[in-house]
C-alpha cells in the first residue's frame, strides 16, 4: 500500500473501518487480526502492539455482528431482567458483570417488566445478535420463548429462582420455600393469626410463589390461610393500606403476624401504622423478603428473608464461563445451583402472645 493510500485510509470516519483496512495497515492477514481479537495469546508481542496502536488510531471496532455469523455465536452474554429498575436485580447484574469481567465478554439487558410477552421480544432479539448465552431471571416463559431457547445450543441459565426439572442451568432458591419459612418462623412463637399481603400482582409471578408457600405451610399446620390482595401497585401503599386493614377488626380477630411480599410494602406499613394508632410489633408482628437497604434501619427494625443477590449473578455468568469451557453444551450435564434464603430476624417480627389472645 503507498502512504498516500495508507493516509485515505486513515482519515476516514471512525467506525466504517473494516478488518481488512486494519490487516492492511498493518501487513498482515484478516484472519491474524481477527485472531489478534479473539486469541491475543496466539500473536506475537510485537504484533499485539502494532494492531493495538493501528486500531486505537483509526477507532476501529469489530463487528458483532460479523463475528457471530463466522462463528456461530458472538461475544456477548445476553441477560433478561424482570425488573431492571430495582436494587435486587441490580446486585444481580454487578455479580454477573464482575463474574465476566475478565473473559472479554459483555454483558447485554434488557428489561422484561415481568411480562411473559417482553421477555419473548428481548429473547427473539437477543437470539438474532448469536449471543454466546442467554441468562434469564425467569423459568415460565412463553411457549414461542419456550420452543426458541430449547432450539439454541448455547448455554442458557435460569437465575434467581430455583424449579428442579428443567431442561436449562438453575442457580437461585425456591421462592415457594420463602413463603414457608416466615410462617414456620411466626408459628415457632406461638402465632395462629397469620396473614400474607401483596398488592395485585398481575405478572409478578415471584410474589405469587411467595403466597403460594404461605398458603402450603398455613394447610400443614391446619390453619386458615388468609392472603390480603391490596388493590394498588405502589408497594409502600400497599403496606399502608395493609396495614390499616387492622383497624377495622377487633384487636381479638385480627392477625397476630403479617408477612408481606416484599420488604418495601413491609416498609410502608411500619411507616403508616404510628398514624393508624397502631404500635409495632405490639399490635402486629411483621416480616417482608428481599432484605431492601432500608429494612435494618426501621424503627422496628425488618424481619426478612435476604436472598444472596450478587452471588446469584456471580454463580449465573461462573456456569455460563464453565460451559463455554467444556466447549460442548450437553443437555444431561445442567447445573443445578441452590443458593438458599438467609432470615434475618429483628425486632419486628416478636410476637406478643400476651398482649392479644
Amino acid at each position: 500500500m503507498t502512504q498516500k493510500q495508507a493516509t485515505r485510509t486513515t482519515r476516514r470516519k471512525a467506525g466504517s473501518y473494516t478488518i481488512h483496512d486494519v490487516a492492511a495497515l498493518a501487513g498482515v492477514s484478516s484472519i491474524t487480526v481477527s485472531r489478534y481479537f479473539n486469541s491475543p495469546d496466539k500473536v506475537s508481542v510485537a504484533l499485539r502492539e502494532r494492531l493495538r496502536d493501528i486500531i486505537e488510531r483509526i477507532g476501529y471496532v469489530p463487528s458483532q455482528v460479523a463475528g457471530g455469523l463466522a462463528s456461530g455465536h458472538g461475544r456477548v452474554v445476553c441477560a433478561v431482567m424482570q425488573n431492571i429498575a430495582s436494587a435486587t436485580f441490580a446486585d444481580l447484574v454487578k455479580g454477573m458483570t464482575d463474574e465476566l469481567q475478565a473473559s472479554g465478554l459483555q454483558l447485554l439487558l434488557a428489561n422484561a417488566q415481568y411480562s411473559q410477552t417482553l421477555e419473548e421480544q428481548a429473547i427473539r432479539t437477543f437470539v438474532g445478535w448469536h449471543p454466546t448465552a442467554l441468562i434469564l431471571t425467569r423459568h415460565d416463559h412463553s411457549p414461542n420463548a419456550e420452543a426458541m431457547l430449547r432450539a439454541l445450543r448455547i448455554p442458557v441459565v435460569e437465575a434467581w429462582g430455583f424449579v428442579t426439572g428443567r431442561p436449562f442451568h438453575q442457580v437461585g432458591f425456591p421462592h415457594v420455600e420463602t413463603g414457608a419459612i416466615l410462617v414456620r418462623h411466626f408459628l415457632d412463637q406461638g402465632a395462629t393469626r397469620i396473614r400474607f399481603v401483596m398488592a395485585d400482582a398481575g405478572e409478578d409471578f415471584r410474589a405469587s410463589q411467595r403466597a403460594q408457600g404461605y398458603d402450603e405451610a398455613m394447610q400443614a399446620a391446619g390453619l386458615k390461610s388468609d392472603i390480603h390482595i391490596v388493590q394498588t401497585n405502589d408497594d409502600f401503599d400497599v403496606g399502608a393500606l395493609g396495614i390499616e386493614a387492622l383497624t377495622h377488626v377487633s384487636p381479638e380477630s385480627r392477625p397476630q403476624a403479617i408477612i408481606f411480599a416484599n420488604d418495601n410494602m413491609a416498609a410502608g406499613a411500619i411507616l403508616h401504622a404510628p398514624s393508624c394508632g397502631l404500635v409495632l410489633p405490639r399490635d402486629c408482628a411483621i416480616a417482608g423478603f428481599g432484605d431492601a437497604p432500608i429494612s435494618a434501619r426501621l424503627k422496628p427494625a425488618l424481619t426478612t428473608l435476604r436472598p444472596d443477590r450478587y452471588r446469584i449473578g456471580q454463580h449465573a455468568a461462573r456456569t455460563v464461563l464453565n460451559q463455554l469451557a467444556a466447549g460442548t453444551e450437553d443437555p444431561q450435564n445442567k447445573v443445578e445451583d441452590l443458593l438458599p434464603c438467609e432470615l434475618l430476624v429483628r425486632e419486628s417480627s416478636r410476637v406478643l402472645l400476651s398482649t392479644r389472645s
